[in-house]
C-alpha cells in the first residue's frame, strides 16, 4: 500500500515566556524528530495523553501551523515548500474535523451556508453545482436537505459533528485529520459517529489520521496506531499487534490503565 503522507524528522518548538517579570523566553519542544507514514486508504490512530503533541502534529501535517524543521510529504511533495497557490490546492485535498462541534461552527450561519463556504473560498463559481455538492455531502453524513435551512443551535452535539464532517467532505478531500472528534459526545452518539467515519472511509476511499486518547475507540476504528509520548513517537504498528504485544513501557502503561469496553 502506497504512502499518502510521510513525515520525516519533524520538529516543532515553541518559545514561551519564563515569567511575568522576565522578558526572556525558553524553547519548549512540542514535537521531537517525528517520523511517520500514513498509507493511502487507512485509518492511522495517533494516541497519547493530553499535552503530548497530538493536535500539534495534526496541525503541522495540514500546514495550519509552522514547523521548526523537517519534511511533510503529500504524494511525494514537500508541503512545507508549497507557495500560496499550492497550499490552497493542498487544502482542498486535506481537511480537518475539529474536536468541539459547539465551537467549530459559526452560530450565525445556516447549515447550508456553512457547508457551502469552503466551496466559495476555493473558487467554485457554479452556484447550482455548489448546491448539489452541499446536498450530497450532507446526505452522506445522515443530514437531510431540510437541515440545511437550520442553524447550529437547533442541532444536538452529534448532529453538529455530522455537520462538521460534512463540511470536511464537501471539497472531496483525500485525507482527513480527525482531532478527538467524539470527545465531546456521549457514548451512544460517539459510537454512531465512529461508524459513520468507517463507512465514509470505505465509500469514498478516504485516508484518516484519527487523533484520540481513548484506546478502546482506537482499537475499533484503526488499522495501525502510533503512540506519542512527550512529543516523540515511542511505538507504531498494526493496531492488534500493538495491543496484543506492546513493546514500549509507556504503551504497556496506557493499555493496562484503560478500562476494556466493548463497542
Amino acid at each position: 500500500m502506497e504512502n499518502l503522507i510521510e513525515v520525516k524528522n519533524l520538529y516543532k518548538t515553541y518559545q514561551e515566556n519564563r515569567g511575568f517579570l522576565s522578558p526572556k523566553t525558553e524553547p519548549t519542544k512540542a514535537l521531537e524528530g517525528i517520523n511517520l507514514e500514513i498509507k493511502k486508504g487507512e485509518i492511522l490512530a495517533l494516541v497519547g495523553e493530553s499535552g503530548c503533541g497530538k493536535s500539534t502534529l495534526g496541525n503541522c501535517i495540514l500546514k495550519l501551523i509552522e514547523t521548526t524543521s523537517g519534511e511533510i510529504l503529500f504524494k511525494g511533495e514537500n508541503i512545507l515548500k508549497f507557495d500560496k497557490k499550492q497550499t490552497k490546492e493542498f487544502r482542498k485535498k486535506a481537511q480537518m474535523i475539529f474536536q468541539n462541534p459547539y465551537s467549530s461552527l459559526n452560530p450565525k450561519m445556516k447549515i447550508g451556508e456553512i457547508l457551502e463556504e469552503p466551496l466559495i473560498i476555493h473558487g467554485f463559481r457554479d452556484r447550482k453545482k455548489r448546491k448539489q455538492d452541499v446536498i450530497e455531502s450532507a446526505q452522506l453524513c445522515g443530514l437531510s436537505e431540510g437541515d440545511l435551512k437550520k442553524y447550529p443551535h437547533e442541532f444536538s452535539g452529534g448532529q453538529r459533528q455530522r455537520v462538521a464532517i460534512a463540511r470536511a467532505l464537501v471539497l472531496k478531500p483525500e485525507f482527513i485529520v480527525a482531532d478527538e472528534p467524539i470527545s465531546a459526545l456521549d457514548v451512544s452518539i460517539a459510537a454512531q459517529i465512529i461508524n459513520l467515519l468507517c463507512e465514509l472511509k470505505d465509500k469514498l476511499n478516504l485516508t484518516f489520521l484519527f487523533i484520540s486518547h481513548d484506546l478502546n475507540i482506537v482499537r475499533y476504528i484503526s488499522q495501525r496506531v502510533a503512540i506519542l509520548n512527550k512529543g516523540k513517537i515511542v511505538e507504531i504498528g498494526e493496531t492488534q499487534e500493538v495491543f496484543d504485544n506492546p513493546k514500549d513501557n509507556y504503551t504497556k502503561l496506557l493499555i493496562s490503565s484503560i478500562p476494556k469496553i466493548n463497542i
